[in-house]
Formats: C-alpha cells, structure tokens, sequence
C-alpha cells in the first residue's frame, strides 16, 4: 500500500511532485480518499498550499475518485491554453481557461461527491461546530454563506464543510467533508482584512463565478476529519447590504421545504429521507437570518450554542 499516515508537508518536494505526476497521490478526507494528479503547476503549487494538514498515503490502490486537472489533448490546445477535469480518465464536462484550473479541480471534486457519493444525505450548505453542536447553514449563491462560514471557522468554530452538508440517516449524526473555503468577488478582501493571518490561495479572476480564492481549513478541523457531530440548528442566511441583523423562528414545513430545495440526493432516499427529517426537526432550533455584519450574527449563534 505504500507510505500512510503521512501529513502532506512531511512530503519532500520530489516526493510529491513525483506521486502526483505518477497518479499516486491519495489524500484522505475522512469521508472519502481521492487519488489526485495534474500537468498544471498552478494546481500542483494550490493543492500543496492548502492541504498540507491533511494524511495522505502513496502507492496506493485504495481510493473513492481518480481525478486529474489536465491540458487537453485535442487542437483546442494549440489555440488556446485551457484545463479538463478528468474523472477516472472521462471528462464529464467542457474545459475552462487555464487560469481557472485549480477552481476547476475543487468544483470538479463537489461534482464527484454529489454525483456519486449517495451513501449519505447530502445538502448544498456549509457547517460548522461548536461545543458538540453543529449548525447547518443551507443557502443559494448571493447569500453570503461563505463568508460567514469562514468567519466562523477563523474565528474557533470547527469547520465541517464550506459546500455539502453529509447527514447519515442511520445515526443522525452530521459527517465532516473537511475542504478550503471557496470565497467570490468582495468576500476575498473582506475575510483577508478580518484574519490577515489565514492563508488564501492567488485569486482565479473571470472564472464562471466571478474572481475565486479559497481559505486554508483550520489544522484542528483537519486533524478531526473523522468526528461527527450532533445537529443543533439549521440557519438559512440571507446577506442584505446596509441591513441590521435580524434572526427570524422559521417553522418545521417551511424549513424542510428549503431543505429539499438545497438537497443534492433528496429525491434517491424517497421516504426514508422525508421521515429522517422530518422525525430530526422538532428537535432542531431552526432559524431565518437577515444580516448586513457578520460579527453580530456570530455572537447571536455563539448565544445559541453556548447555552
């Protein structure tokens, strides 16, 4: 099987750039172990940025998804410069601008998990964890989830995830998808300006989600990739400039409504998943939040948890 239990930074930089140019890199998440490689030094420089805290093994055949961020092989290359997102060799959908080649490799790997991972429920949301207790936070684009999560996982909250919110129905506890933080546009400068320390990756302009750049998880989030958490609350942000911060009770129909709407897989688990939710959410403290300053609605959700 190779070297395990190796963190990423205890590579030499032969030894990485080796496994990933051989197709020999897995690094583990906790919920699923990835076999990575690409030709662009972009992606190769981001990944050994950002992942540095995390295990991973060489040589090794035991892995959930193969994928690559690679140049083309056709014409088109000889034109103009672009990158395909690879899984096990098949490319699922149209290349992009290979400034855009590390952003490809981070929604290609959503893509993968939300296509194919269906052992779970799984929600577009990012969570977050504090004193045992985990907050779902379901949103569209716009609605400024980002940000707020990274807010709170630079700020001693336990990041669970940025993008997918993983529920188990046969326990009901929520498992950590443990990823950098993807922030857009004003979100960048705004997150570097309330944490200069946190590391965040060169910023990919024009992309199809205007200028990307992602935020490095915190060790400590890293290192507990395999801890699951109770659910505490589900808040649907909503980030409305100039507003005050207001926190609204929402009811159990109108909040399962906007889960279905945030579910990837909903629809595969039928009613098994209908009846999971439903039996979870009178448990939950479920809320609506209307904010303009981030600092204000994580007070008010360090009340919650706190007591």
């Amino acid at each position: 099987m190779g070297h395990i239990d190796l963190l990423l930074s205890e590579l030499t930089d032969a030894q990485y750039l080796n496994a990933v140019k051989k197709s020999e890199l897995n690094i583990e998440f906790g919920l699923i172990s990835v076999n990575i490689s690409s030709s662009f030094s972009q992606v190769t420089k981001t990944i050994l940025e950002l992942y540095q805290d995390y295990k991973v093994s060489l040589n090794s055949d035991w892995f959930d998804f193969n994928i690559s961020v690679e140049k083309p092989s056709n014409f088109r290359r000889l034109f103009k410069t672009q990158a395909v997102f690879k899984l096990d060799g098949h490319i699922p959908f149209k290349p992009l601008p290979s400034a855009h080649a590390y952003p490809l490799f981070e929604w290609g790997m959503n893509w993968c998990v939300a296509n194919f991972y269906h052992k779970y429920l799984i929600f577009h949301a990012a969570v977050l964890e504090k004193n045992g207790k985990a907050v779902i936070f379901p949103a569209p684009p716009g609605s400024g989830k980002s940000t707020l999560c990274a807010s709170l996982a630079l700020s001693g909250w336990r990041l669970l995830s940025d993008e997918m919110a993983v529920l188990d129905i046969e326990t009901g506890k929520v498992l950590p998808f443990v990823r950098p933080i993807c922030l857009k546009n004003n979100s960048i400068s705004l997150v570097k300006g309330w944490f200069p320390e946190a590391f965040i990756s060169d910023i990919a302009t024009d992309t199809q989600k205007g200028d990307v750049a992602h935020v490095r998880p915190p060790t400590d989030s890293v290192r507990r990739c395999k801890e699951s958490a109770d659910l505490f609350a589900v808040v649907f942000p909503k980030y409305a400039a100039g507003s005050t911060t207001e926190v609204f009770s929402m009811t159990q129909l109108s909040t399962l409504n906007m889960l279905i709407e945030n579910a990837f897989n909903f629809d595969l688990f039928g009613h098994e998943g209908f009846e999971f939710i439903s039996s979870k959410l009178p448990h939950l403290l479920l809320l609506e939040a209307t904010y303009s300053n981030v600092d204000e609605l994580r007070n008010i959700l360090e009340s919650e948890v706190n007591n």
